[in-house]
């Protein structure tokens, strides 16, 4: 069963050491949404500020589908 959807969007980096950063920083806002939610939030957008500069960029998406019968 899968628990965890993510799909990140790729602004085409000429590096890897660049991309692998760039998702760095994603899951890390990712892993801030996910804990603010404890489960009860199931899906997103991840938000945050894309390679340009700009705010509130759509970095990508995700869902969660619990697998846990408890809070």
């Amino acid at each position: 069963m899968t628990v965890l959807t993510i799909t990140i969007v790729d602004p085409v980096f000429d590096k890897k050491s660049a991309e692998v950063g760039y998702l760095l920083k994603v899951l890390e806002i990712l892993k801030t949404e996910l804990g603010r939610g404890q489960g009860t939030v199931t899906s997103g957008t991840i938000l945050g500020t894309n390679p340009a500069g700009v705010a509130n960029t759509s970095r990508g998406t995700w869902t969660y589908t619990a697998s846990a019968s408890k809070p």
